[in-house]
């Protein structure tokens, strides 16, 4: 397995993707799951951002 490393900004690049793809969904229950999926990526950018702060 590799690792890799992701920053902040990738992080929130992939939450504003994410709710991109929930504005145009049909799907109400798949809109709220993208929703929750870019919560998440929106909660590790924050994280990552305070990370590489210190």
């Amino acid at each position: 397995m590799t690792q890799q490393t992701i920053t902040w900004r990738q992080a929130a690049a992939h939450a504003a993707a994410v709710m991109e793809r929930a504005d145009v969904e049909p799907n109400p229950s798949m809109v709220e799951a993208k929703v929750s999926i870019a919560a998440g990526w929106t909660q590790l950018a924050a994280t990552l951002s305070e990370i590489e702060q210190t």
